[in-house]
């Protein structure tokens, strides 16, 4: 039974009673045309005049007597098919009562199967009416009428080029107010001023509409992705015939919010620095860019949508060009030339398949945005939910309806070459998908010398002489700098002292007389007494360091200098470094540090020098992750590659990362200095599917707590 047939078999659907007819414009055609209200659902649909003809026969319930009917009384020729078009129309939009049981219909939409299946078809966008503001339109309406004159237009636009030329006489101004903007003050006060805009778009639509005798019969909240949006109903403008009435309603929202950025621009320029001024330079920047990049934009419904509606003369332009992309889409994969839902002109018709695919990913793209804005700033495991809702969406559920379809005409595609090459092109691609390839994973890494020395003295010290200087190439064993302690230096005179006072008694008492009797405990005393005063000189030498090794010194602390008390212990006073050799720290994942072996080859890429590599060899691996990073140049916070949070402790990653040890072959530069970049390691091998699930379930696990 063809599709035709079976939309045409008994019982025959009765049309809605509710159901409104209102005269439309006519077609490129010159044809009359028709609007049909449905105002249960507040949706409007244009029909033809055949389409007009059959269901003003509607009640004759016989697709064949309607068809001659219309043939006898028209000059229309119709067919029994062409009124099985018009019935499949009909279910399709909902014109027609449905003919399965109540009973069966309130058992399939109660219980918490309907509420989850109405939840999951309405969270990516519903509505929320707060107000009926007919009434109030209808008193102001007149006060505002003005506001709509030419006159005002031109008043606007002389308002937006005096504004313009004070905007640029006052560049300094104009960035001292962007930096006022990331104060709090500032951030509530965008959002005050956003929030306000967006009331008087929607105001301006209502306007709008009641001035060319539409009614509106609410105003609300609408919710993208639980992204609350201002909304008013202005579908009635669809009864309008006059096509250009129609897009004076589209585009009254943007026309208000262009008209209050040209006059903030002039009141920036005019008015003295405080909040109104702070205002005005929000509206003049953020209402542009709101106007242009969301409203205008017609892959949503927005006002750019209906603006293009009306262009093209294409009401439900989305819902059509969705339907023809399908139908391309089935004919390029796989030669199945299906009938086309609607006729056009071969230009229009790729314009509408290409409007089709880039309103798909555009909506995919901005849902997804949406989740992970949820996701990075809210609640993680929300955030991780609606992604994967929307992925099953937009992609899971659409490509199920679509396979099903193609198995309804699977004998009309399944011997066209198409069909098969694109099923080869797929096994191909999933073959891809499933092979392991060898990948190169990256880590965040330090270039730094092999040998380097962090000056620092055992306490606070007056600095008595600074011998080096930032640059100075030192030989092992030079003297770096002198400090002491007053209080070291009294215990050093006098440890020395009691050297010199227990030497001379010791030589008196080896001569005889009364005190050789203590000689052995003199000894014993000056022995203790040359101990303490070598570990005073030991510790005296802690405050005059000498370089360890041959190198040269990279930096000097600010400001040190001789007769000066030095910083608090523990901080570096002088950083030395060897510039012969080199190593490289590189931080990575457990599963790459599991599959690295010593010796393996990697290459090194420095920040300072992103097109140059340097090959470098793998030393170790440490056995146990890294609790914190030691280096606070690669957190992302500092520019790094590393995704970590400050603590009090110091920056902690937050995934589990191991320490690589890598060797230099070559220097990176002949500036001894800590170079940041990363490094490039042979990874395990592994698949791109079993790569991107193991991802997915790791997200999920760590955000749900399992």
């Amino acid at each position: 039974m063809s599709a035709v047939t079976a939309s045409l078999a008994p019982p025959w659907p009765a049309l809605r009673e509710e159901l409104r007819l209102h005269p439309g414009p006519p077609d490129p055609a010159g044809h009359p045309t028709w609007t049909l209200h449905d105002p249960v659902r507040h949706r409007f649909l244009r029909i033809d005049w055949m389409t007009f003809e059959i269901l003003g026969r509607w009640w004759l319930g016989n697709a064949r007597l309607i068809a001659e009917e219309v043939s006898r009384q028209s000059t229309l020729h119709v067919s029994p098919d062409d009124v099985g078009d018009v019935l499949a129309l009909a279910l399709r939009e909902e014109l027609a009562q449905p003919v399965a049981p109540p009973r069966a219909r309130a058992a399939s939409a109660s219980g918490w199967r309907g509420a989850a299946r109405w939840l999951l078809h309405h969270y990516l966008f519903f509505r929320i009416p707060l107000l009926q503001p007919d009434r109030l339109l209808d008193r102001l309406l007149p006060l505002v009428r003005g506001l709509g004159s030419r006159r005002f237009a031109w008043a606007t636009a002389l308002a937006l080029a005096a504004g313009l030329f004070g905007w640029l006489q006052q560049s300094e101004a104009i960035k001292a107010q962007w930096l006022d903007l990331l104060s709090w003050r500032g951030q509530l006060l965008y959002g005050v001023t956003l929030v306000s805009v967006k009331l008087a778009h929607e105001l301006g639509h209502a306007l709008v509409a009641k001035q060319h005798g539409c009614r509106v019969p609410t105003m609300g909240v609408a919710f993208m992705v639980l992204w609350p949006l201002a909304y008013t109903d202005t579908t009635e403008a669809w009864k309008l015939p006059d096509r250009r009435r129609r897009m004076q309603i589209a585009a009254a929202g943007v026309r208000t919010e262009l008209t209050i950025a040209a006059w903030a621009t002039l009141a920036f320029a005019l008015l003295p620095d405080g909040p109104a001024r702070t205002a005005a330079f929000v509206l003049a920047t953020t209402t542009w860019v709101s106007t242009l990049f969301i409203n205008l934009s017609p892959f949503m419904r927005f006002d750019g949508y209906f603006l293009l509606c009306d262009a093209l003369d294409l009401p439900n332009l989305h819902e059509r060009s969705f339907a023809i992309t399908r139908q391309a889409l089935r004919a390029t994969l796989l030669g199945w030339r299906q009938e086309a839902p609607e006729h056009f002109a071969p230009p229009l018709r790729r314009a509408l398949v290409a409007f089709g695919l880039v309103t798909w990913v555009w909506r995919l793209s901005l849902y997804l945005g949406i989740a992970l804005t949820v996701y990075a700033f809210g609640f993680k495991l929300l955030g991780v939910f609606l992604m994967a809702v929307e992925l099953g969406w937009f992609i899971t559920v659409p490509v199920w309806r679509e396979l099903a379809v193609w198995r309804q005409g699977w004998k009309a595609w399944r011997h066209q070459p198409r069909a098969r090459l694109s099923a080869l092109l797929a096994l191909l691609a999933g073959g891809l998908l499933c092979v392991p390839w060898s990948q190169s994973v990256t880590g965040a890494a330090l270039a730094l010398p092999a040998q380097h020395l962090a000056v620092q003295l055992p306490a606070p010290a007056v600095l008595r002489e600074l011998h080096v200087k930032p640059g100075d190439t030192v030989r092992a064993g030079q003297l770096l700098l002198s400090a002491s302690t007053p209080g070291l230096q009294r215990e050093a005179a006098q440890a020395q002292a009691s050297v010199q006072r227990l030497a001379q008694e010791v030589a008196s008492a080896s001569l005889g007389g009364e005190q050789q009797a203590r000689w052995a405990s003199l000894q014993a005393e000056l022995r203790m007494a040359r101990d303490q005063a070598a570990a005073v000189q030991t510790e005296l030498e802690r405050y005059e360091p000498r370089a360890p090794f041959d190198g040269v010194v990279v930096d000097v602390l600010p400001g040190l200098a001789a007769g000066q008390m030095s910083p608090p212990a523990r901080q570096p006073l002088l950083q030395l470094a060897s510039p012969t050799r080199w190593r490289v720290e590189a931080y990575v994942d457990e599963r790459t540090a599991r599959a690295l072996n010593p010796a393996q080859a990697a290459t090194l890429a420095l920040d300072a020098w992103p097109l140059r590599r340097w090959p470098a060899r793998v030393l170790s691996v440490a056995p146990q992750p890294t609790s914190l990073l030691p280096h606070a140049l690669l957190a992302q916070a500092h520019g790094g590659l590393v995704d970590a949070l400050e603590s009090p402790a110091g920056w902690v990653p937050s995934q589990a990362l191991y320490r690589v040890e890598l060797a230099l072959d070559a220097p990176p530069s002949a500036a001894v200095r800590v170079w940041r970049g990363h490094v490039v390691l042979q990874g395990p091998q592994e698949s791109l599917a079993a790569a991107a699930w193991r991802r997915a379930s790791a997200l999920w696990q760590r955000e749900a707590g399992f």
